[in-house]
């Protein structure tokens, strides 16, 4: 070998080791080797009538009354199951009493019924009951019907609900086409409880229904705007004032979430005044941060309210994506051309709740295609090799905690990131080394 050939091969070796060492940087090796020791496994569930024995998840979450847990994409197959098989633990050994999905408030009023023994078809009422599509996921109907089942079984006195804490009226295209239905729901159960004291109220509010939709409200004139904000703020009055006869002349249970169908309507006219019209391409304009910051807070308002539902010894399962649940700000990926980060609902959530609250996002290094595109939260814990576990980031401390209290990036519906602290944005990091399609939505 020529001088010359064993420079080069001597120079390539180098600028491999110096490319080897620039991608393993991010990923920090301290708290890969953190990570090694102190992951714990997660046990294989792969249907909820299975079950699975989670003891060392349901220690990590200690006495907390609201656990969040987020998927890093939606209509992925193993956090759903992970959900499944772990609520079931948790209902049957640690005393949680209910569920909370990223679903529409008002629509979820079917499921509730249903789970607490109501008439009906699973399929249907998953359909009319979940928003945003996901009564396609049969991981959700299988939930549905297992709350279900257990709430018929006489053998276990207290009941388990399922809620929806979404903003009412979601569908895919953002128009909210349906939000009126949370207006109807409220006039509906006055007509019946109290109509002809609250006849004055319909009348206020009618010309508005039809016009009661993010299209049609940016047509409203501010002053048309103003006696809407007014005519529901009425109607919420007359909900307080009248409590006692309105209670006495239905149900609490009725009373409750028709009570909070007008609070549901007030988080849609907020969304609506700062939402703008949509990009023709799709895209993220820097002003939309405001309508997530509307979602986000009105998310955590009814997260609140189904935990107060659930009385002082309820505990809640709040299941949402990762960018909902975290505690921190949206940032990163197509999120930087926002104006200002919003608040995730897990930031209300902790601010409300403290120590009862607490986070655990799932993460995966794969875009479901098989292709890797880990942000670097991902890539460090696929270096842990192991296939699925579990890992409490509260306790690092060190150069690991100094990473974890770092900015690092997370892998978001498989095309993008954000950015975040992990030590402040997640309590628990859940890992799969791959994700899998749904079986409805291949």
């Amino acid at each position: 070998m020529t001088a010359l050939c064993r420079i080069g091969v001597a120079l390539a070796a180098w600028l491999s080791t110096l490319s080897a060492a620039a991608v393993a940087a991010p990923y920090d090796a301290a708290f890969i080797a953190w990570a090694k020791a102190h992951a714990v496994p997660l046990p294989a569930c792969a249907s909820i009538r299975e079950g699975a024995d989670y003891r060392a998840v349901a220690a990590s979450l200690g006495s907390a009354r609201v656990v969040a847990l987020g998927e890093p994409v939606h209509g992925a197959h193993e956090p759903l199951a992970l959900r499944n098989c772990l609520f079931r633990y948790l209902v049957e050994e640690q005393g949680f009493t209910a569920i909370a999905l990223e679903s529409g408030l008002h629509e979820s009023r079917r499921l509730h019924d249903y789970a607490a023994g109501g008439a009906g078809d699973a399929h249907e009422i998953a359909r009319s009951g979940l928003t945003w599509g996901f009564w396609r996921y049969p991981e959700n109907i299988e939930l549905l019907e297992w709350i279900r089942a257990y709430n018929l079984d006489s053998a276990h006195g207290r009941k388990v609900a399922i809620y929806g804490i979404d903003v009412s009226g979601g569908d895919a295209d953002g128009a909210w086409a349906r939000a009126r239905v949370t207006l109807d729901e409220a006039l509906d159960y006055l007509a019946r409880a109290e109509p002809k004291r609250s006849a004055p109220l319909r009348e206020n509010i009618e010309p508005f229904l039809e016009r009661f939709s993010a299209p049609a409200y940016r047509a409203l004139t501010e002053r048309e705007r103003a006696e809407l904000r007014r005519s529901v703020a009425q109607l919420l009055r007359f909900f307080d004032t009248r409590r006692p006869a309105l209670v006495a002349a239905s149900s609490r249970e009725d009373y409750d979430w028709a009570w909070q169908n007008v609070i549901a309507a007030q988080q849609l006219q907020a969304l609506f005044d700062v939402l703008a019209a949509p990009d023709p391409e799709g895209r993220l304009l820097p002003g939309d941060y405001r309508a997530d910051a509307a979602r986000d807070t009105a998310m955590a308002a009814n997260t609140l309210w189904a935990l107060g539902q659930e009385g002082p010894r309820g505990r809640l399962l709040v299941f949402a994506h990762n960018g909902h649940v975290m505690n921190a700000h949206t940032r990163g990926g197509i999120w930087a051309i926002y104006e200002k980060p919003p608040a995730a609902m897990g930031v209300h959530l902790r601010r409300a709740l403290g120590d009862d609250f607490l986070v655990a996002g799932i993460s995966s290094p794969t875009r479901g295609d098989g292709a890797d595109g880990p942000g670097t939260i991902d890539g460090a814990l696929a270096r842990v090799r192991q296939t699925h576990f579990l890992l409490d980031i509260r306790p690092a401390s060190g150069a690991p905690a100094r990473w974890l209290r770092g900015e690092q990036s997370v892998s978001v519906n498989y095309t993008t990131e954000g950015l975040v602290v992990p030590k402040k944005a997640f309590d628990l990091l859940l890992y799969f080394d791959q994700l899998t399609p749904s079986p409805s939505v291949r």
